[in-house]
């Protein structure tokens, strides 16, 4: 089974302050997900949103969504959030170690089915589908990757955790290098991702 993970905070803490835009954005982007896999019976899409549970405009969205509180901790920076979120997640729905989670960004916009496509042609053959690049410096890295959109079974996440020492980027990058066989890790190099930064709203696609 594959399971797509939409992260949410719609009262982000971090970044450009700006609700229309972010309102704007989430829908737009989640719908157009919701469109391209189109009920596909072997995906399971479930938004996570971390301030707690309310109504919000996200109920709107033809799709699970799980609240939780994970944005009233403070830590070092909001990956941990959106890792506990994803953890919350897991454990909700019962997620075994060797389903696959896509975990896709919700204000990031997935312009065609290219990535998941590929992820089901290959779930028998990779344990995890990962682009390692620096979104700032624009180049590929090592231990650098983008975190708005990758594939990994689920038992990687349940064990992976922050040590605070790097950006997150960098640590799952470096998780990812040292857990997963090589043979079994896809290096991903188009994953036709529109990103929209919470620093700045800049727009890049990766």
């Amino acid at each position: 089974m594959i399971y797509i993970i939409i992260t949410t905070s719609i009262n982000n803490k971090q970044g450009i302050k700006n609700n229309i835009h972010r309102r704007t954005r989430y829908i737009e982007c989640i719908n157009n997900l919701l469109q391209l896999i189109n009920n596909d019976s072997n995906i399971k899409p479930i938004i996570v949103e971390n301030n707690g549970v309310r109504q919000t405009y996200l109920d709107d969205l033809k799709c699970d969504i799980c609240y939780t509180n994970n944005n009233m901790i403070k830590y070092k920076h909001k990956g941990q959030n959106e890792l506990l979120d994803i953890k919350q997640v897991i454990n909700q729905y019962n997620i075994k170690d060797e389903d696959i989670i896509i975990k896709l960004t919700g204000r990031y916009k997935l312009l065609n089915l290219n990535f998941i496509n590929f992820v089901k042609n290959n779930i028998n053959d990779y344990d995890a589908f990962v682009k390692f690049f620096n979104v700032c410096t624009k180049k590929y890295m090592f231990d650098d990757c983008v975190l708005g959109l990758f594939a990994v079974k689920c038992k990687y996440l349940k064990e992976f955790k922050y040590n605070f020492l790097k950006s997150p980027e960098c640590e799952f990058a470096d998780y990812i290098r040292k857990n997963v066989d090589k043979n079994k890790l896809k290096e991903l190099h188009q994953l036709d991702l529109e990103c929209c930064f919470a620093d700045n709203l800049r727009i890049l696609v990766v």
